[in-house]
């Protein structure tokens, strides 16, 4: 006589355990089917084996920003590691590549680069009566990053030109060393325009006095004036009045009781 088995399970053990395990193996199932296609199946299959990688291509001795484009063409990008200075290799070309030629990289990689800044010590190009803006940039493409400027009078060199260097144009030195530029304001003026200082602090009327090409005279304080206390309340000379060059402005400025 034949004879029936059946098996007897919970509701509750159904579904905390039976039900849970079943996704689980099904879920390692998925994944162990996945990484046997992608490792043992898909790389036999013609046209599939090197889908997405390609081959670095030399960019030493290449200028940068053609060797950005050419990574680009083929689907890599360029990244600047450091600049460095070179003897051999010209500014803004490339010395060295990571990864090197020829290794095999997947699409959209960035290829990592030293590129030269050239030799280390240079000459001051002749940027002499150039206009400011103009001879910042020759400085600047001759490797001489490092620029302080200064203004100041000069009776023979245009106004917002160049009137000198220092170092001077010609000197052989490092381009690590700042280059000081002098900017023409052209010729020294006989009289200057009285800023109005009334109702400014002390600091602020000065620095506006002084921008003027004027001085600051005698400082006398005053007690009770109805305005605050370390600002100016009256000065000297009259507001827009034009005096010589290097006139001297009293101030009276108010004191707290």
């Amino acid at each position: 006589m034949k004879k029936n088995y059946t098996i007897s399970i919970s509701a509750r053990k159904f579904w905390t355990l039976f039900v849970p395990l079943t996704i689980l193996i099904m879920i390692i199932g998925g994944i162990s089917g996945l990484l046997i296609v992608d490792r043992y199946i898909m790389p036999n299959i013609s046209g599939v084996k090197n889908r997405g990688v390609l081959k670095v291509p030399e960019i030493v001795n290449m200028h940068w920003e053609e060797a950005r484009q050419s990574l680009y063409d083929v689907g890599l990008r360029l990244q600047i590691q450091s600049w460095e200075y070179n003897d051999t290799i010209d500014r803004n070309y490339i010395i060295n590549q990571n990864p090197l030629p020829v290794e095999d990289v997947k699409r959209g990689r960035h290829i990592f680069a030293i590129v030269s800044k050239g030799e280390e010590v240079d000459t001051i190009p002749n940027v002499i009566r150039m206009k400011e803006r103009i001879g910042k940039n020759l400085l600047r493409d001759a490797g001489f990053s490092n620029i302080i400027v200064y203004k100041s009078y000069n009776e023979i060199i245009e106004k917002d030109h160049i009137a000198r260097t220092v170092p001077a144009r010609g000197t052989v030195t490092s381009r690590e060393i700042p280059v000081e530029v002098t900017i023409s304001k052209g010729p020294k003026p006989t009289h200057a325009e009285v800023p109005n200082v009334i109702g400014e602090t002390l600091a602020e009327a000065k620095k506006r006095i002084e921008e003027n090409d004027l001085f600051v005279g005698k400082i006398e304080y005053k007690v009770g004036i109805s305005s605050r206390p370390g600002s100016v309340i009256s000065q000297s000379i009259p507001p827009g009045s034009n005096a010589p060059l290097d006139s001297r402005i009293n101030l009276v400025v108010s004191a707290s009781m």
